[in-house]
């Protein structure tokens, strides 16, 4: 069993990423389409690779993907059709990057495809990954290149607190990243430097809290309430 390095306390329920039904309904990898068979692209279908996702900054929604498939991709390949609010985890090149889909889409086989069970909130567990990241360096093995397998991932322990719990720590989070995102784009908006590094500076500071923020959340070792008290 791998134990992840956060602590957590005693009454957290323990579970691996291995599909129970209750917190993991299934975890599915992707499939690529001939690409000889024209018919197979270009359709309705968005079609996540990890190009996609190599260079995302902060973000947790996927919407947009730079190949889309069509139904008939769908049926003659291993990729499947994901609904919303899957968490999709890169599995090599480059490994342990992590998203949620904001609408039904399919993926290529460098993905490990996660559905939330009524336990689990998929926020929740797409943040635990990214926290676990130095995890999943250290499992991912391979002969070319790096690469997680399922076989490893599902002996991975995971400490969940409560639903509204796991909640309530989620919509903290998010909001974090949305002003962090805020201040990137904001950072491009304006022309006068001070106002540049102001908001720059911000931003970096937000970062930072995010960081540190993150694994105390995620560990129990400070509760929501409190920082929003805080606040």
């Amino acid at each position: 069993m791998t134990r992840p390095y956060l602590p957590h306390p005693k009454h957290w329920e323990v579970v691996t990423l291995n599909p129970d039904g209750k917190h993991i309904i299934s975890a599915s990898s992707g499939g690529t389409p001939s690409t000889s068979i024209s018919e197979y692209w270009d359709g309705d279908i968005p079609w996540l690779t990890p190009k996609d996702v190599t260079n995302i900054s902060g973000s947790i929604l996927v919407s947009r993907t730079e190949r889309t498939i069509s139904n008939d991709g769908l049926k003659n390949s291993g990729a499947k059709l994901m609904p919303p609010e899957t968490v999709m985890l890169s599995k090599r090149a480059p490994v342990g990057i992590t998203v949620i889909n904001a609408i039904p889409m399919a993926t290529n086989q460098g993905f490990l495809n996660f559905r939330c069970g009524n336990l689990l909130d998929p926020v929740y567990l797409c943040f635990w990954l990214r926290c676990n990241k130095q995890y999943l360096d250290a499992v991912a093995n391979g002969s070319t290149y790096p690469e997680l397998y399922a076989s490893d991932l599902f002996e991975f322990e995971m400490a969940v607190p409560p639903l509204v719990v796991q909640q309530k720590i989620s919509k903290f989070l998010l909001s974090l990243e949305t002003s962090i995102a805020l201040g990137n784009v904001l950072e491009t908006s304006f022309v006068d430097d001070s106002e540049v590094i102001k908001i720059r500076n911000e931003t970096e500071e937000l970062t930072r809290f995010r960081n540190i923020i993150l694994p105390k959340l995620l560990c129990g070792e400070i509760s929501v309430e409190k920082l929003q008290l805080a606040s």
